[in-house]
């Protein structure tokens, strides 16, 4: 059982973590986890409603310096976790994967993007979505 008091050193732990935090996906969200330096759970998880559908460079942008503001703003928050939440499969599609690639190349302090589908929690590799994006 995940423990928010303890780091979350591995990818493992990130999944497992996520996969208590989320579960398996209800609707088309994301989510927002943050860690502070230690890599434990920060102080700040939130869903976010809104997120276009299709990703263009200019809402990239400013998702990107949303979390950059975050941790800057915030001394607890040393970097983010995006948790991809949409009923379906597990396989990454191409909407997800424009997303992920692009706040990947944003330079913004992402630790890892994850994906929530109807099976499962899972870790999608920024260099994967880059070869899956348009």
């Amino acid at each position: 059982m995940f423990d928010p008091l303890l780091p979350i050193p591995t990818d493992a732990d990130l999944l497992a973590a996520a996969g208590e935090l989320v579960g398996p996906a209800i609707r088309r969200q994301t989510w927002l986890l943050t860690l502070d330096d230690e890599q434990r759970l920060g102080p700040v998880i939130s869903r976010i409603d809104d997120v276009p559908v299709d990703a263009d460079p200019v809402a990239i942008e400013q998702l990107a310096r949303m979390l950059r503001a975050l941790t800057d703003e915030i001394d607890e928050v040393a970097s983010v976790v995006l948790v991809w939440e949409r009923p379906g499969d597990a396989e990454v599609r191409m909407q997800e994967a424009d997303w992920i690639a692009g706040l990947a190349e944003s330079g913004a302090p992402i630790r890892a993007q994850l994906l929530s589908s109807d099976d499962s929690v899972r870790l999608v590799d920024p260099a994967f979505a880059a070869l899956v994006a348009r």
